[in-house]
């Protein structure tokens, strides 16, 4: 199996001085999905952004699919292109129509045909179950909606893996479920994944395996299997009884 993503030795220092990632390693496959779970300032955003180098990095790299994205000289655009983002907070554009929020990037930034880029995000809208909401506006929509079109703004870059930053945490509960059927759907058909997640049951029925990071660092990894049978007193056991409680 080949390799999407390689952290190598990556660490990051702030200007205020604080740490947030401390000599982090980890290969991610093509294909699969890696689930970062673990308490708040853990490092578990700042991570998943030095994947599309919305983060530099104070030292070591990242690779995808073999090339350094944190090198000097490197084409960012092109490089990020290869990598949607799914953030907490939607951030559709407010004045377009959801149609429009989607089209927007592949007609500018690819500079992909118009009439190409329209049946693809026609498509993708059918994908996360929006068909019928192409001419609303993003406040007509509730919040589970807008993050199902930000998912579908994301893949119609044709990205060759989707990172998610807390894709559910500002969404009230009842519309979570709808947000993670088309998580795990994407996984489903071999999109490579890294989730930063608070939804433990996500993380066990959809994970290859789970990552839990602590001060800056990675603690534990495993499959699911493993992963939820902590050594009892270890510092991922005190987090899961908490979180699971």
């Amino acid at each position: 199996m080949s390799t999407a993503i390689e952290i190598r030795q990556v660490s990051k220092q702030f200007e205020n001085g604080v740490r947030a990632l401390d000599n982090v390693s980890l290969t991610v496959a093509a294909g699969e999905v890696v689930c970062v779970v673990g308490p708040s300032g853990s490092g578990k955003s700042t991570l998943l952004r030095t994947v599309n180098r919305l983060e530099t990095v104070t030292s070591g790299d990242v690779l995808l699919d073999g090339e350094s994205i944190h090198q000097a000289g490197k084409r960012l655009n092109a490089l990020r292109q290869q990598a949607g983002m799914v953030f907490q907070q939607f951030n559709l554009f407010p004045h377009l129509s959801v149609l429009d929020n989607i089209m927007l990037a592949p007609l500018r930034v690819q500079g992909r045909e118009a009439d190409e880029v329209r049946q693809q995000a026609l498509a993708l809208l059918e994908r996360v179950g929006l068909g019928h909401r192409g001419a609303s506006y993003p406040a007509q929509l509730s919040g589970g909606q807008q993050q199902r079109v930000a998912i579908a703004r994301a893949l119609a870059m044709q990205p060759k893996v989707m990172l998610f930053d807390e894709p559910t945490s500002a969404l009230d509960p009842e519309m979570v479920g709808g947000v993670l059927d088309v998580m795990q759907d994407l996984a489903r058909d071999g999109m490579t994944m890294i989730v930063v997640t608070h939804e433990m049951g996500f993380a066990r029925a959809v994970a290859d395996r789970v990552v839990f990071m602590e001060a800056g660092r990675i603690d534990h990894i495993d499959q699911p299997s493993g992963f939820f049978e902590p050594a009892a007193g270890s510092r991922l056991d005190a987090f899961l009884s908490e979180v699971l409680r």
